[in-house]
């Protein structure tokens, strides 16, 4: 019997211990709590039923919620605070740093969408302004290209620089569609009025005049003030050059490239590409012929007829709110890329997905799936446009943009991540496919050869560019490669 009373007084002498201890008249602490509120942001409900059991057994006084959500820790105000000052003071490092230390310290949070875009965003405009300051041109138009939050109206100034960006390196039709593209997007008269005025250095009288008439739809209650703007630059121009009527922005007499007021990875707010790339893929002519689209009947329904209207104007939101309840495929397709214009990329890439998927006729599916390679590419999701161009017929023309554009972005990927070789090979396949290379891409490729130890082709290609159009960076790199 003493064996047994003996373990019975340990028991109780255990138990009286342990309902002395502390821990059992305190709630859970904040790191007690730490593996519960990872399983309730995974959504593992037996891990998180079988956590529950562990606390209460712990802490019996310890009541759970009723509601679970409760446990979701916040992250302090001022932790968040902190990030925010660390962009401001423009230390990026420190601030992706302090993201990382909370996401590890709170498992269930993570950073908004609106925190992680001022982030990006900021780094953005330091990288431009610092080589716009530097008068690396090329640099700061690659910048502007892969950042359109940077090209808004509210960050028009931007916009400007890149404009005159283009204009150092001799891409004088591209630095007009910068100009074009702010007058067809702002609505504040004195940035129109701006513009306006920029533009006319570069610009023949019909170029001029259509700026005007984009800055005159975009604010018509400064109509007045525009054309009398327009009136005085116009005699500007005709004062210096009586000929300057036919002169365009090539600045040899020939019209600009098709699409080249259109630079790719301008901002759709201001102007990311016409609306003709991205046209109705059923037109009421197709309708009336007796195709299957899902247009119905042999007239183009009134929301798309508006949409359209609005969409030819540049009206971006007019477009969208006259498309807001479509169903037909021609007009969601129609709607995608006006949200793709006014800066709305996932709402285009869900358009245009319910826009295949609706589609009446393989034309109709194919436009639509042009669309969403397009889309795909501006969120730099480049696999995915890649394995919608591989399993779609596109027309020559589209296929040609969407591959050139994959291209383009997995070459300056490669770059950046410093895998030389391969920059190289798809540089040179665009050049293959298209018969150019953008000078921007071409300067890349140069420092890829100099950086991969070939320093001859880096010198042929930075001596080819300087011959182009002598600059400041095409100077910088022959003399990189000498050294």
């Amino acid at each position: 019997m003493k064996p047994l009373l003996h373990s019975s007084r340990l028991a109780l002498l255990v138990a009286c211990s342990l309902l002395a201890s502390p821990a059992l008249s305190q709630a859970p602490s904040d790191a007690d709590l730490q593996a519960l509120r990872f399983y309730l942001s995974e959504d593992n409900q037996q891990a998180v039923n079988s956590e529950l059991r562990r606390l209460q057994l712990q802490y019996p006084d310890w009541v759970v919620p009723e509601d679970l959500g409760q446990m979701e820790q916040g992250v302090p105000g001022e932790r968040i605070d902190s990030i925010y000052r660390q962009i401001e003071a423009r230390d990026f490092d420190a601030a992706r740093a302090t993201i990382d230390e909370i996401s590890r310290t709170y498992p269930s949070w993570s950073p908004s969408s609106e925190l992680l875009e001022t982030l990006a965003s900021s780094e953005a405009q330091e990288n431009f302004n610092t080589a716009v300051d530097a008068g690396n041109a090329e640099v700061a138009i690659r910048i502007a290209r892969g950042n359109p939050a940077l090209l808004r109206c509210e960050r028009v100034n931007n916009a400007w620089l890149l404009a005159e960006q283009y204009q150092a390196t001799g891409d004088v039709a591209s630095a007009y569609g910068v100009y074009l593209g702010i007058a067809r997007s702002c609505t504040d008269p004195d940035i129109l009025v701006a513009t306006l005025e920029k533009s006319a250095a570069i610009s023949s009288l019909d170029q001029l005049a259509e700026v005007a008439e984009q800055a005159r739809g975009q604010a018509p209650g400064s109509a007045e003030r525009l054309s009398a703007v327009e009136s005085r630059l116009r005699a500007g121009i005709l004062a210096q050059d009586p000929d300057a009527v036919t002169t365009t922005a090539t600045g040899n007499g020939t019209p600009p490239p098709e699409g080249a007021e259109w630079p790719e990875g301008i901002s759709p707010k201001v102007s990311l590409r016409p609306l003709s790339r991205g046209e109705t893929p059923a037109p009421p002519a197709r309708a009336a012929s007796g195709g299957s689209g899902t247009g119905g009947g042999s007239a183009a329904p009134a929301a798309s007829s508006r949409s359209t209207a609005a969409a030819q104007r540049g009206d971006w939101a007019g477009c969208l709110a006259a498309s807001a309840s479509a169903r037909d495929a021609a007009t969601v397709a129609q709607r995608g890329w006006c949200a793709l214009n006014a800066d709305r990329p996932m709402q285009a890439l869900s358009d245009f997905n319910d826009a295949a998927n609706r589609g009446g006729s393989a034309a109709a599916r194919r436009d639509a799936r042009y669309g969403q390679a397009i889309t795909m590419l501006q969120l730099d999701m480049v696999d995915q446009a890649s394995a919608i161009a591989a399993a779609t017929p596109f027309t020559a023309e589209q296929r040609l943009e969407v591959e050139s554009l994959i291209l383009d972005k997995r070459g300056v990927a490669a770059y950046d991540r410093g895998d030389y070789a391969r920059a190289i090979a798809y540089f040179d396949e665009l050049e293959r496919i298209t018969g150019v290379v953008r000078r921007d891409l071409a300067m890349l490729r140069g420092y890829a050869y100099l950086n991969s130890g070939k320093k001859e082709r880096a010198k042929a290609e930075f001596q080819r560019l300087h011959d182009q159009m002598a600059t400041t960076a095409s100077r910088r790199a022959l003399s990189d490669a000498l050294q």
